[in-house]
């Protein structure tokens, strides 16, 4: 559980960090790193200006407009309640560090969430280095039944099971599916049912805004083309 425990604070819910050790939404990358420091980033990203600047990117940012057709509690705009941390991976863990965070609640018996499954598959294969899919499971399904369903259905996105559904329970939704978007600063930036028009949009929009995601796509080295 290090990666995704590492992510999270426990009094304000998840919780991802930003923009790793050089934090590029503030650091002048032209600057003399000899010159005086007071004016530049400390290159830590924890500084009062990197947070000041990290706050503002995400202030600004062009969030997807929250969903207004819920049938659970409208958390959007707010950190989740409580702390991922003690769920149990049934498959390889994953590191969310940096990447957007959906969380899908389902359950073996219910219908509508195995068909969304290769919906979320090929949102997690199509943003491999964005987006973190967990799935949650536990909704009166014994481990054993989920683990075995996992093995003989496997996907790209992480699975994990949940005993007690802590983080779902607060969200009081009358059904499942229920999947949530959460940007990397701990934000929900959308609820709602995967299969519903506004799920994929809202995950691409997500990724689109959100400022550590672009600061490290943009920080990729290039590709160098080779002439034969």
């Amino acid at each position: 559980m290090s990666h995704l425990i590492a992510m999270l604070i426990a009094s304000s819910g998840i919780a991802l960090t930003t923009a790793g050790p050089n934090c590029a939404l503030c650091a002048d990358k032209g600057a003399d790193k000899s010159a005086d420091k007071s004016s530049m980033c400390c290159g830590a990203g924890d500084c009062e200006g990197c947070q000041e600047k990290k706050a503002k990117a995400y202030e600004s940012a062009e969030w997807p407009a929250h969903n207004t057709d819920l049938y659970a509690n409208d958390l959007q705009g707010k950190p989740l309640p409580v702390a991922l941390g003690t769920e149990t991976w049934l498959s390889d863990s994953v590191d969310t560090e940096g990447k957007v965070v959906v969380l899908d609640f389902w359950a073996t018996w219910c219908p509508p969430c195995r068909a969304a499954s290769p919906i979320l598959d090929e949102l997690q294969k199509e943003n491999p280095d964005s987006l973190a899919v967990l799935a949650i499971a536990g909704q009166r399904d014994p481990q054993s039944d989920v683990q075995s369903y996992i093995d003989e259905h496997p996907v790209a996105y992480a699975n994990l099971y949940s005993d007690d559904q802590a983080v779902y329970n607060e969200f009081e939704s009358k059904g499942i599916p229920l999947v949530v978007v959460i940007s990397t600063d701990g934000i929900i930036r959308w609820i709602g049912n995967p299969h519903e028009e506004g799920f994929l949009p809202a995950v691409n929009k997500t990724i689109a805004a959100d400022p550590a995601v672009q600061t490290r796509v943009t920080a990729k080295p290039a590709a160098h083309s080779h002439d034969g």
